[in-house]
């Protein structure tokens, strides 16, 4: 059904007729706060000796703000206005080519760049101050020259057409819109859920987009005619749209995977592919095209990649130092984006234009494919997926299995979903191998030495979840280890949890601990590790009433954390998990933890003929005292 909203949505979007109309001329009143531009003021922001300018040959200019507070701006024709304070807004305009300030005013309420009732043009802005209940208009100047007082009913945040003059608004029942030159205030669509606020207008201010709360927490976005009134779709909370016209931008979570969907009269709805996986949108529309950005944690920076939306062609690209957010992403109509983000080497919020043509990237390809579903999957890219894991198996030693593969053989309490999106399974392959390499060679085909295939089955899925005729099972789990009637045991992986490599780390020392367990006594005292009168729950659900925390922090802890006091395999299994992964020295400072971590590594050196190694292996990196020595 999902599926069926958003091409509906789609297609819809195409439909949509798009107007536009004059700006109203308002009348003056009494002016806000506002401090004009002087002399000395006309010297701009921009740093003519930026490192980052030098570096990208000129596609990137600097202009330091000299302060911590801002959060967005809009373009204001071809002037700029800034967004800062908290409990109240300061707006700067910045115009010129070097950005001088022209004018600055505060206003007692906060207000957002992408508040529906903001509008901004050359002739001046818009907003709506909700303290006051009034849709506050301001000049070029950034000078109040009027207010309309809104009807006492009017509920959440208002939305204000592009020509400034229609309102629309909801009650606590009802969509109305509201003439500001005339007054007249009419019944769009009565609406009775527990909570109404609308998001914005979309296709030329055809269509308001309103967010709908029911009476069980429910949310769903409805999309409505500005005209007629009439329900024309929805969709659920997680779709988010963006318009220009007749053009689209929407985008739709497919399990962990972000759709993106493009498509205007001529094409769509389309699937456009970025180049790196997970690149987040930042849409600019008005110039056709959307700037993608994908923070790289192991290089430390972000990527942006600017897309040519129509074409579905890459066309420029910058590479940022640091991870520090992007607050805001404008475009004007010479092919710059402007946006704002925290530089640590300034201190301060900065203002950077990027120039695109000063940036273009040589890329022939053509980011734009068919939309698969799990009805229709991209079968050949699947089969592409099967043959490097057909290359992992045959490296480390192990069967990883994919799509249909991976849910053949079910668990009695537990429903796998198969994972059919190629680029979420090509992320998990490439984790799934970082994790296999964190283990000698040959460990994981000794630790399935004498089961029924003599390989662990890697099951790649995108959900695990929980039938409810199973007592004790969680209605989801990120991963699962099980044995089937034939002696098999597997390993499953749920996408959708992510951290592919610390619930691995968990679920594989389940099949470790089988075998120091049968193979060595190095476990058979376990429970005498544990603080004095405590009792392992057997129970996979009775830990979230638990409120034993002096056992899961500080000198005493004894315990990962509640969920390590479920069964004595759950809490080795989550010292494994924890031990395995980096930046955990803290969880193994007690005395109880460093005993039972080191009880853990003497058990898998001895089931698995390891008490002569040299090697500190990584499950021992945060032992206080080294099992390497001869």
């Amino acid at each position: 059904m999902k599926r069926l909203m958003i091409l509906a949505l789609a297609l819809l979007l195409v439909l949509c007729g798009c107007a536009s109309q004059p700006e109203p001329t308002a009348a003056p009143t009494e002016p806000a706060v506002t401090v004009p531009a002087t002399a000395t003021e006309t010297v701009g922001l921009y740093d003519a000796g930026s490192e980052l300018e030098a570096s990208t040959g000129g596609a990137l200019r600097a202009y330091p703000l000299d302060r911590t507070d801002c959060f967005g701006f809009v373009c204001m024709g071809e002037d700029l206005v800034l967004f800062s304070g908290g409990e109240t807004t300061t707006l700067t305009k910045l115009s010129g080519k070097d950005l001088y300030v022209s004018a600055t005013t505060t206003i007692n309420c906060c207000i957002y760049p992408d508040d529906a009732a903001i509008q901004a043009s050359e002739k001046g802005m818009t907003y709506y101050d909700e303290r006051q209940n009034q849709l506050i208009f301001l000049d070029a100047q950034l000078k109040e020259v009027k207010k309309v007082s809104l009807p006492e009913s009017i509920y959440g945040a208002p939305a204000l057409s592009a020509d400034r003059e229609k309102l629309y608004y909801c009650t606590g029942e009802a969509l109305r819109c509201l003439d500001l030159e005339d007054g007249l205030d009419r019944l769009l669509k009565e609406m009775y859920y527990e909570d109404l606020n609308l998001t914005g207008l979309h296709c030329g201010d055809t269509v308001v987009a309103c967010l709908a709360e029911d009476s069980v927490g429910n949310y769903t976005q409805l999309y409505i005619s500005t005209e007629t009134g009439q329900l024309l779709y929805e969709t659920p909370e997680d779709v988010s749209v963006w318009t220009n016209e007749s053009f689209y931008l929407a985008t739709d979570w497919d399990g962990i995977y972000l759709e993106l969907l493009i498509g205007d009269s001529e094409q769509g709805p389309t699937l456009l592919t970025p180049q790196v996986y997970g690149s987040w949108p930042y849409p600019v529309l008005e110039i056709g095209g959307a700037v993608l950005v994908n923070e790289d944690a192991e290089a430390d920076n972000l990527q942006l990649d600017y897309y040519d939306l129509q074409r579905g062609r890459r066309t420029a690209a910058l590479t940022l130092e640091g991870l520090e957010p992007i607050y805001s992403i404008r475009a004007t109509d010479d092919q710059k984006i402007w946006y704002l983000r925290y530089e640590p080497q300034y201190e301060c919020e900065v203002l950077y234009c990027w120039s695109l043509q000063e940036s273009p990237v040589v890329d022939e390809r053509v980011y734009l494919s068919t939309r698969y579903t799990a009805e229709n999957p991209d079968l050949d890219g699947i089969a592409a997926c099967q043959e490097t894991a057909a290359a992992l198996s045959e490296k480390y030693g192990v069967e990883v299995l994919l799509w249909t593969d991976a849910t053949a053989n079910q668990p009695w309490d537990y429903t796998l979903v198969p994972e059919y999106q190629v680029p979420v399974i090509r992320e998990e392959l490439k984790e799934l191998e970082e994790f296999l390499a964190l283990y000698p060679a040959g460990f994981l085909e000794t630790a399935a030495a004498n089961t029924g295939s003599d390989r662990i089955r890697i099951c790649l899925v995108r959900s695990i979840l929980g039938n409810d005729s199973a007592y004790g099972t969680l209605s989801e789990a990120a991963g699962l280890q099980y044995w089937d009637d034939y002696a098999n045991t597997y390993l499953c992986l749920a996408a959708e949890w992510g951290g592919l490599m610390q619930n691995a780390c968990h679920e594989v020392f389940h099949i470790i601990d089988s075998r120091v367990i049968t193979e060595c006594k190095a476990y058979d005292d376990w429970n005498a590790l544990n603080p004095k009168g405590f009792d392992y729950d057997y129970d996979y659900t009775s830990y979230s009433w638990r409120e034993d925390y002096q056992w899961i922090e500080g000198d005493n802890r004894a315990f990962i954390d509640f969920y390590s006091m479920s069964f004595p395999k759950e809490d080795r299994a989550r010292i494994m998990e924890y031990a395995m992964m980096p930046g955990n020295a803290d969880c193994f400072e007690s005395e109880i933890m460093q005993k039972k971590l080191r009880q853990l590594c003497l058990g898998i050196r001895e089931a698995f003929g390891l008490n002569k190694s040299t090697e500190v292996f990584i499950w021992e990196q945060y032992l206080n005292e080294p099992l390497n020595q001869k």
